[in-house]
């Protein structure tokens, strides 16, 4: 896959999350984007399909933590999460 960080400018467009982003909750699913960050606005167990690197099943996510990645498919199982869409210039 191309390295879309190659410019100063999508790497903070990324780190802001101008791209948008998914507000989820239990038992929603999102893979109509690649995700770049999932949030836990409160504590969250989430499976996700990365599109780069390890994919995780029922991992768990206290509340305040980003997990940082290239997921192409998020599952929120239990709690709340938002899910950060990969900004692509």
């Amino acid at each position: 896959m191309a390295n879309n960080l190659t410019k100063d400018y999508n790497f903070y467009a990324n780190y802001f999350g101008q791209a948008g982003f998914d507000v989820m909750t239990a038992s929603d699913t999102v893979n109509s984007h690649t995700y770049v960050a999932l949030f836990a606005n409160a504590a969250a167990t989430v499976t996700f399909t990365s599109a780069e690197g390890d994919s995780g099943t029922a991992v768990a996510l206290p509340a305040g933590t980003t997990l940082y990645g290239r997921f192409t498919s998020v599952t929120c199982v239990s709690g709340k999460l938002i899910a950060y869409r990969e900004y692509v210039d």
